[in-house]
């Protein structure tokens, strides 16, 4: 009975002992499983469909999803979908693994999936067709059975002739091979198949040698892992996921050309990643494992933000290059995890011990001698135990149990008054500036000299209600308010600020904060009590993580109008490739009017996000924005949003670049070129035709002017010669009529046409039929000097001429009209009547046959240079 007895004794502690050993291990894989909080992102955010099935970042940085649906590119804040259709498969009748991406270059993504073979051009991001076509263009012939990429991006084709690389034609002669080629890899100088026997067979890239085959493990196991394989390159070797009716993890070192078996288990292993530090993540059908050197540890549930836990297949994994893990499910969309997030410790209400009704708001902190920190509501006291391994971190305690200094501290009234106006919170740092938070808006005092400065929301504000102040030991001042918590960072240097806000994504309270409710530790921990609950935070646990890559531009905009590519826009392609790869845009004169989305691909976090912009041309200097600093170029969901308006013709460069540190800058630029043309008239060549023109006209004008200068010159010249031999002719016979020798004065003036007209054509022969002409032609004018109304027509008619004629005949002899000739007949007759003094000006003019008075004083003064009454003064001082 004894022995009996003893040995139940024994089971029982035995089975005691294994309860509490798998309660250890519960406890364990729960601890870890709470370690990774999962952001849920699925359909309400955008994604097609919650059917996960493969994760691939792409060179740029885009996340592509694909899902049952169709193909998801993710940029951080946006979903773009390439749909599929039956057309665009190739039947691969050699592949019956799981779906897999490989990226070809940066501009083709190659899809695997049971027996089909698709691939999207992403300069397009469209399924491209007939792939043999392709597949022609490098000497492919034959039917492709499957297809690879190797760790370096480059192709690889397996056909009924055997195994071809298309980057340099070689082809492997496979015919000795036993089993079925289910991937491959490759190093600098060496080739390694991967068969569906577990064997690995290496051969030499340049000699094309088989060098060794070794399986991973003997044929009797080879059913247990026959069906599917993925390989990835780790830093000492590969890595092997290995299905069939069991699911295994190898390894296999090259160097020692060893395998080693990791993971042997009854169930599907789905996908395995290895992160840069060597940590491996396979997804399964029910959870993740996690191995890292000798530590494997089996997640079963995952914990998201929203506090639901996950216990679902996982189809596949990703680790991204700003060091986030994004997780795919079969059913509920993606799950995504950063290590940074979620540094503010959140202690809700489910961590104190009672669960009344009402809010719970924490108003005051205090520590104690010994470190220990103790906080109150509007009711109790409590103790925060930041060591305990429960979930309940938060006692009640007693306020007669508290030392004295504990007590005053807890219930201390904090000075809220600064120059007679009542604060929400006041903060006196040690630069001897004065922060005051408002219920609209943060106040800075600098001194009493300077005008205060306000703080809004869209000046980096988290929110503009602020419930409480704190400056910590490294001098920078944190806000909460009620909608997130304002990091402000002052330059020693300028004193210029900077906001780092922080949400819900960090972990801070739901609800708002309270007024005033803020501490710092001696041990430099902060603690910001809320509604509901408080935070805590090590601030030396903030630093920022890395964005690896350069902004992408998303979406180009014309006049508000979203540029398609491949479509004209005015007789012109505006975009040839995808935004995400235009680096060079083209515009007509009046294509000015330009917005550009860029994203930073801050995944952690969007709210966190820095830009920094310039149009060189336009902007002088780099133009600097964080998110924010809302109503500005950059929304809340971390899109750079640029306009420029009204650019005026010439060549620009736009510039971006992208940080989650206001203070850390790369060289990771964003160059964007472009040329607005300027419209056909204001073009180079319009502007040289201008001035060929231009100088055309000038020189045509100049000579035309000097033409008519010129002949208008001579024709003044023969006036002149004219009129002063006319003049000469009327003396002469004033002089015959003193001296009692006078001739009739029409055979005088005849005698001085004659004379004139000989000498005006020294080069021409006058003959004595255009003498009487021109006489016959005086005398009329003559007899008829005292009819005013003797004009042209009446002479022309009188010498039985056409007027054109008569026109042509003058000009050709005395180079005159007959206008001219008439009126320069009558003021002959009018300067011969003033000598004799006996007539008024009046009585002159009537008698010649001008009009009036004026008119023959014009006419007269433009003859002889001189008015009538001053012609006989001046041929007297002549005489």
């Amino acid at each position: 009975m004894f022995i009996k007895s003893s040995f139940f004794c024994d089971i029982i502690k035995r089975a005691g002992s294994i309860l509490l050993l798998l309660m250890l291990i519960y406890t364990e894989v729960l601890a870890l499983g709470n370690n990774f909080i999962f952001t849920p992102v699925n359909t309400s955010s955008g994604l097609s469909d919650n059917q996960i099935r493969y994760i691939l970042q792409l060179s740029d940085g885009r996340m592509v999803f694909t899902t049952s649906g169709n193909v998801n590119i993710y940029d951080g804040s946006h979903f773009s979908y390439i749909h599929r259709s039956t057309e665009h498969i190739y039947h691969l009748n050699g592949y019956e693994g799981h779906y897999r991406i490989y990226q070809d270059g940066d501009s083709l993504l190659w899809i695997k999936d049971q027996y089909k073979l698709m691939c999207i051009n992403l300069y397009e991001e469209k399924y491209e067709e007939k792939l043999e076509i392709r597949f022609r263009k490098v000497g492919v012939e034959k039917t492709v059975v499957d297809m690879f990429l190797d760790n370096q991006s480059r192709m690889w084709l397996l056909t009924v002739d055997g195994l071809l690389q298309t980057y340099n034609s070689d082809s492997f002669d496979l015919s000795f091979s036993r089993g079925k080629l289910q991937d491959l890899q490759t190093t600098d100088n060496h080739l390694y198949l991967f068969y569906n026997t577990g064997e690995v067979v290496c051969y030499d890239l340049k000699t094309r040698e088989r060098l060794y085959n070794i399986a991973a493990y003997p044929e009797t196991e080879q059913v247990y892992f026959e069906k599917t394989s993925l390989v990835v390159k780790g830093e000492k070797g590969f890595y092997q996921l290995r299905n069939g009716t069991r699911g295994g993890f190898f390894f296999f070192d090259p160097q020692n050309r060893v395998w080693e078996k990791i993971l042997d288990v009854d169930y599907v292993l789905n996908t395995l990643i290895i992160t840069p530090q060597e940590t491996v993540y396979i997804s399964t059908v029910n959870g993740i494992w996690r191995i890292e050197e000798e530590q494997k540890q089996y997640i079963p549930v995952l914990r998201t933000t929203t506090g639901d836990n996950i216990s679902t297949e996982i189809s596949t994994l990703f680790y991204d290059r700003q060091g986030g893990l994004w997780v795919g499910t079969f059913n509920k969309g993606l799950l995504y995890y950063h290590p940074s997030r979620y540094k503010f410790i959140d202690i809700g209400r489910s961590s104190f011990p009672e669960q009344q009704g009402g809010d719970l708001i924490i108003e005051a902190f205090a520590e104690d001698n010994n470190g220990n920190i103790f906080f109150k509501s509007q009711s109790n006291i409590y103790q925060y135990d930041n060591n305990t391994i429960n979930e309940k971190k938060v006692v009640s305690v007693s306020p007669f149990s508290l030392s004295g200094d504990v007590h005053r501290a807890l219930y201390r009234q904090k000075e809220r008054i600064y120059q007679g106006n009542l604060y929400n919170a006041l903060c006196f740092d040690t630069r001897g500036w004065v922060w005051a938070g408002t219920s609209d808006g943060l106040e800075l005092f600098i001194s009493e000299k300077q005008k205060k400065q306000t703080f809004y929301v869209e000046d980096g504000l988290s929110n503009n209600f602020v419930q409480a102040l704190l400056e910590d030991k490294n001098n920078n001042i944190w806000v909460t308010t009620s909608h997130g918590i304002s990091h402000i960072q002052v330059d020693s240097v300028s004193n210029k600020l900077r906001f780092i806000n922080y949400n819900l994504l960090d972990g801070t309270l739901e609800g708002e904060y309270a007024i005033g409710s803020a501490f710092e530790a001696t041990d430099g921990k902060l603690y910001f009590g809320g509604v509901d609950g408080f935070n805590v935070l090590n601030p030396d646990q903030l630093a920022s993580s890395y964005l690896p890559f350069k902004p992408v531009l998303t979406e180009f905009s014309l006049f508000g109008e979203k540029i398609e590519q491949g479509k004209k826009y005015g007789n012109r392609i505006l975009l040839t490739k995808t935004t995400p790869y235009t680096t060079n845009i083209e515009l007509a004169y009046n294509q000015n009017f330009l917005s550009f989305d860029f994203s930073a691909l801050n995944y952690r976090n969007q709210a966190q996000t820095f830009y920094s912009y310039q149009l060189e041309g336009v902007d002088a200097n780099w133009q600097e924005i964080s998110v924010g600093k809302q109503g500005r170029e950059i929304g809340a969901n971390g899109i750079l949003h640029l306009v420029y308006t009204n650019l005026p013709p010439g060549k620009y460069q736009l510039k971006v670049k992208a940080s989650d540190n206001a203070t850390q800058w790369d060289d990771r630029v964003t160059e964007i070129s472009i040329t607005i043309y300027a419209p056909w008239w204001k073009t180079t060549i319009a502007y040289i035709i201008y001035s060929v023109l231009f100088l055309f006209i000038v020189i045509a004008g100049v000579r035309i002017y000097i033409s008519i200068t010129k002949k208008k010159i001579e024709r003044q010249h023969k006036e002149d010669i004219l009129l002063l031999r006319i003049r000469s002719l009327i003396e002469q016979c004033n002089q015959y009529e003193k001296e009692g020798k006078h001739r009739s004065y029409t055979e005088d003036c005849t005698l001085l046409v004659n004379e004139e007209s000989s000498s005006d054509s020294d080069k021409k022969q006058e003959n004595s039929a255009d003498s009487v002409f021109i006489s016959k032609a005086m005398d009329l004018v003559e007899r008829n000097l005292n009819n005013s109304n003797y004009s042209v027509e009446q002479l022309s008619r009188d010498l039985c001429m056409e007027r054109t004629g008569l026109y042509r005949k003058l000009i050709t002899l005395l180079d005159q009209s007959p206008s001219l000739f008439i009126r320069n007949i009558r003021l002959q007759k009018a300067a011969q009547l003033i000598l004799e003094n006996k007539l008024s000006i009046t009585e002159v003019s009537e008698r010649v046959g001008f009009s009036s008075a004026s008119y023959l004083s014009k006419c007269f003064q433009e003859m002889y240079g001189c008015k009538p009454s001053e012609y006989g003064t001046q041929y007297k001082q002549s005489e």
